[in-house]
This record gives C-alpha cells, sequence and structure tokens, in this order.
C-alpha cells in the first residue's frame, strides 16, 4: 500500500511539473508571436555596393575595381533591398559620400544586358586629386531613417586614387 500511495504521489507531482511546463511554454509562445510580428513591422532594409571604371567608353561593361586613376570617370553603383521581401525599394534617397565631405545623389536606372535596377551616380575625378586611399559610404534614406554601406576596412576593398599612368603597363 505504501508503494502504491508513493506512485500515486510521484504521478501527480510529474503530472503537475508537466503542467506547469506547458503554462510556461505557452505564455513564451504568445511572446515570440508579439515579437515575430513586431520584427515583420520592423524594417531590415540592407544597402550594397560597389565602385566600377567607366572612363574608356560611356556604355562599357561595368568592372567592379577599387583603383582608379586621375582624371578617370569612376561610377559608384547600389541597391537597396528590403530584407523582409527580397525586393528592391526604388523610393529611396540614395547617396554617395566621399570621405572629403562630398556628395553625389544617386539615380535609379537599368543596367548592363539584363537591365538590372541600381542607384547610380558617375564620377569624374580631378586631375589633381590627392592620390592614396578614399574613404566613402552610400547612404539610403527610407521612411526618414539612413542606412549605410561602407565597403570592408581592407586594403583590397577600399577605394584608391593613384596617378594618371601608373596603372598602365611599362610596355605601353
Amino acid at each position: 500500500m505504501f508503494i502504491r500511495k508513493k506512485r500515486g504521489l510521484m504521478l501527480f507531482m510529474l503530472l503537475l511539473m508537466v503542467v506547469i511546463l506547458l503554462g510556461a511554454c505557452r505564455g513564451d509562445g504568445e511572446e515570440s508571436e508579439a515579437n515575430s510580428s513586431e520584427q515583420e513591422d520592423t524594417a531590415n532594409i540592407v544597402v550594397k555596393g560597389d565602385t566600377i571604371n567607366s572612363h574608356n567608353v560611356e556604355d562599357a561593361v561595368c568592372i567592379v575595381n577599387s583603383r582608379f586613376e586621375q582624371g578617370w570617370r569612376m561610377l559608384f553603383r547600389a541597391s537597396v533591398i528590403d530584407e523582409n521581401t527580397g525586393e528592391l525599394i526604388e523610393d529611396a534617397d540614395v547617396k554617395a559620400v566621399l570621405e572629403t565631405g562630398e556628395e553625389f545623389e544617386m539615380e535609379l536606372g537599368p543596367h548592363g544586358p539584363e537591365e538590372t535596377l541600381l542607384y547610380t551616380v558617375p564620377w569624374e575625378i580631378p586631375e589633381d586629386f590627392n592620390t592614396g586611399t578614399l574613404n566613402y559610404e552610400i547612404i539610403a534614406t527610407v521612411n526618414g531613417e539612413e542606412y549605410t554601406y561602407e565597403p570592408f576596412d581592407v586594403e583590397p576593398s577600399k577605394m584608391t586614387i593613384i596617378e594618371s599612368g601608373e596603372g598602365q603597363d611599362s610596355d605601353e
């Protein structure tokens, strides 16, 4: 008889623990649903960008580059994506900002054979522009909030201005 009471007490305790755990899990689930709904309402904007060489021909094939000679024409490119939907945001205000303080408003338009929609702005590097690394960022404003792209902080990713003729082969 003692064993039955002990087994009954253990069964009762086990059921009580299960009820407590289920109650606790149910409360967390409601919070998770509220947080999930909040996250869906919050924008998850990503700005991607690069720089390309466009000094030879106006409609040249886009070649991603980070080294540009003084006097060259280059292009800043960007896309602004809503990561919640995977869609391009077509009404963002986007600009390229140089560490010198210069700002260039970017415009959305089709590019390349696939006519990919990108924000772009050309920049003619002045012949007398200082050589060396030139930091820049691309800033997109969406619904009053700013989102920023910056290249990796490693030399090959940083935009570098070189002297005119420095990038050519010595045989030429």
